[in-house]
């Protein structure tokens, strides 16, 4: 073949002449060098068609029987992998336990899980190890090395306490196995289990006295346990200092000889704190409560049955003459409601009822009485947690009718 090559060589360059000198021949040689520098030079300033590029890689490897189960779309399952033949039938060479021993299939196993790992299937990865596991094998390191890894695999999934119990299983098979022991360390600590971050941390200083990472990381949790039982004390103080203010505001108003509801509270231990709370959705979160000088504060609600209309007052302490509200709602300096066309509700024409528990009695209120002395009143019951009065105008056809009602 070199004979012919030269020949052909020979014919191109010589015109087939045979005879020639060494001039002629060295000449030749130089014509050759040139020819070979000018071709090598071209292929650096031509760019290679049809090759990989960083857009178009993953679609190469699809079509590639061998790399195509690795690059299925994110969330794809391994059931929804497109398998052809040649994968089906390295698969079967790779994993059959009629071709390969314990050892050697729990290998490969591993090999795939660490591989769809590197290509972020944690799940598939998963499953690979738990593949590997169940072959049994008796090799002690592998079998700790799948169950570290399927611990890594778990933890990007945000399993952490699976991936606790895989270190565990992996300590157990080898003892001085520190990565192991890091990753539970890890895990321990996403999960705020401060406790079982000083136990691993424990555990990994013994094998490597010098391990600044555990350190660092067992003293980081010995401040974190320290905030939480603080914080934990504090807690329990601010629920028990409300649970006894919530008892002595229970304690008061059974006291008090304030009825609620039907139910008389004044030597009754039936009274609770959701027998307070008001029903009416403006009174929400204006719950009774002691003010600085420890009396009572209620939210009041005033009815305006004419006009279908309801005010709130959310801060109403007892020793307030309801004249007092009245006043700054329908005072000289106050603007009139806008439901209040005709200017009627003037305090001077005002007259304040409640209805007994029973509804059939409307009792009239003297406004200048103060709330403490109106609640007191035997026959005025607290309903839903908030005192109301009804508001009419003297006078008015409206009063007169709404009065025809009920006896006085």
């Amino acid at each position: 073949m070199a004979e012919e090559w030269k020949d052909k060589v020979i014919q191109e360059k010589l015109g087939g002449k045979k005879d020639w000198t060494d001039e002629e021949r060295a000449e030749l040689c130089r014509q050759l060098d040139e020819e070979l520098e000018s071709h090598i030079d071209a292929m650096g300033k031509t760019r290679y068609k049809g090759g990989w590029t960083e857009e178009n890689w993953k679609e190469q490897m699809a079509e590639h029987p061998l790399f195509a189960p690795y690059i299925q779309e994110e969330g794809a399952t391994q059931a929804e992998a497109p398998i052809n033949p040649l994968s089906e039938g390295l698969a079967q060479l790779k994993f059959d336990p009629d071709h390969n021993t314990p050892e050697e299939v729990a290998q490969n196993y591993k090999e795939e899980g660490v591989l769809q790992f590197k290509y972020k299937k944690y799940r598939l990865a998963v499953a690979n190890f738990s593949e590997g596991l169940k072959q049994k094998c008796s090799d002690y390191d592998l079998n700790a090395q799948l169950h570290n890894n399927r611990a890594a695999a778990h933890c990007h999934l945000g399993n952490y306490r699976s991936a606790i119990k895989d270190c565990e299983k992996a300590v157990e098979l080898k003892t001085d196995y520190l990565k192991a022991v890091v990753r539970a360390v890890d895990c321990a600590t996403k999960l705020n289990s401060w406790d079982e971050v000083f136990h691993w941390c424990d555990r990994g200083l013994r094998l490597d006295p010098t391990n600044q990472k555990l350190k660092t990381d067992r003293l980081t949790a010995l401040k974190e346990k320290k905030l939480l039982e603080r914080n934990a004390r504090k807690m329990a103080r601010d629920e028990n200092k409300k649970a006894t203010e919530e008892q002595n505001l229970i304690n008061a108003i059974k006291n008090s000889g304030v009825q609620l509801g039907s139910t008389v509270l004044k030597g009754s231990s039936s009274i609770s704190l959701s027998d307070l709370e008001p029903c009416h959705p403006a009174a929400q979160g204006s719950r009774v409560h002691f003010n600085e000088s420890g009396e009572l504060v209620w939210p009041v609600m005033l009815l305006y049955p004419e006009h279908h209309e309801t005010d709130i007052i959310q801060e109403f302490p007892e020793s307030d003459h309801i004249i007092d509200h009245l006043e700054v709602i329908f005072g000289k300096e106050a603007a009139p409601a806008p439901w209040d066309t005709e200017h009627k509700y003037q305090v001077n024409n005002l007259h304040v009822f409640f209805e007994d528990k029973e509804k059939t009695k409307l009792c009239k209120v003297d406004p200048n009485q103060t709330l403490q002395q109106v609640l007191r009143d035997p026959r005025y019951h607290v309903l839903g947690g908030t005192p109301g009065f009804i508001i009419l105008v003297e006078g008015s056809r409206f009063m007169k009718d709404f009065v025809s009602k009920y006896s006085i």
